[in-house]
């Protein structure tokens, strides 16, 4: 299993929105090869952000699925709406199962 974990706080006030733009990406994601994708409240350290994960088989997936997702100008219009929300990117992760 192969991970794509971004994480970032959201500007007060948009949590409604955050929702309904994550089951959008979430939709584009799958459609370009993702297995699943999760939005995530996080706690500890990180409390206040949220987390959107995508699940790929291996970094093959991931890699043509990335490849295939900027090029696609639904994404790229979903991402101009988003960053127009504000909040802050905190940090993207790639994480590969050991087991």
């Amino acid at each position: 299993m192969y991970i794509s974990n971004w994480v970032f706080r959201p500007a007060p006030g948009t949590h409604a929105e955050v929702v309904q733009n994550s089951q959008e990406f979430k939709r584009l994601w799958e459609k370009h090869g993702a297995n699943e994708c999760h939005l995530l409240n996080l706690q500890g350290g990180d409390v206040g952000c949220m987390s959107f994960i995508a699940q790929f088989d291996n970094a093959e997936g991931y890699g043509k699925a990335n490849d295939a997702i900027v090029a696609d100008t639904e994404f790229q219009e979903l991402m101009a709406k988003t960053s127009a929300l504000g909040g802050e990117w905190v940090r993207h992760n790639l994480a590969r199962a050991l087991f």
